[in-house]
């Protein structure tokens, strides 16, 4: 059953409109009585379409109910900008294994060069790719992709754990890694850091030290830019849901 998110405006007045309407009226060609699923606030809504206006939909609502799909913790995913598409890919499959929020950044060794002009364009491509992967994933939440930034212009007095895959690292920091994740409480906030291809610089890590992140080997291999962060997702996700 297709889902959306909508707020709770909408489900007060019980309408859909803007982007949602033209997805199910336009796009999806919806008809009265067909039902659908809409998302807002940690609660899911089964309605049913009552009525299709010119640019709003109506519907009654058949049932509501909660689905456990969060971490009982956030996880914000400081990465480095990649090259290509990549960090589309990153953020669709990022979304799907629970990342709360995700911060793009360009760093010493970024290849990618993003116009100014441009920047608010791209962040909302971005926002929109989050926004279908967390519908296919069904989940509660839309992660916000915040940015582009460089490393100093990012907030980090807000992390309860702060870590950054760092190649320099021994391979014997898996088991820091391994300590931190399991050491994550219910409502803790955690960032964690992706360098570009290339790695952080040396300058880098020793600010993102400065600034209270702990540097951890991610294992043996040495991981792409793009692998990284998921595979930190899914451990998280392993041990700790």
């Amino acid at each position: 059953m297709p889902r959306y998110f909508v707020s709770k405006e909408n489900i007060d007045n019980l309408i859909i409109d803007n982007d949602n309407y033209h997805h199910l009226a336009v796009v999806n060609r919806a008809k009265v009585g067909e039902e659908v699923e809409l998302s807002c606030n940690d609660i899911t809504y089964k309605v049913k379409i009552t009525n299709i206006n010119k640019d709003t939909i109506n519907f009654e609502i058949l049932d509501c109910f909660y689905f456990d799909t969060e971490f009982k913790f956030k996880v914000t995913l400081l990465q480095s900008y990649p090259k290509g598409d990549k960090l589309e890919s990153i953020i669709k499959h990022s979304t799907e294994l629970g990342v709360y929020e995700i911060i793009p950044v360009i760093t010493e060794r970024t290849i990618v060069k993003i116009e100014k002009n441009k920047k608010e364009a791209k962040l909302n491509r971005l926002n929109l790719i989050a926004k279908e992967a967390a519908k296919q994933s069904r989940r509660n939440y839309i992660p916000k992709i915040n940015g582009i930034l460089s490393l100093d212009e990012v907030d980090f007095s807000k992390y309860d754990k702060l870590i950054f895959a760092y190649e320099v690292e021994s391979t014997n920091n898996n088991k820091k890694f391994l300590e931190i994740i399991n050491d994550i409480k219910d409502n803790d906030n955690i960032i964690i850091a992706i360098g570009p291809e290339g790695g952080f610089s040396t300058k880098e890590a020793n600010y993102l030290i400065s600034k209270g992140f702990i540097p951890v080997s991610l294992g043996k291999r040495i991981l792409r830019t793009e692998t990284a962060g998921l595979y930190c997702l899914s451990a998280i996700g392993a041990l700790k849901e």
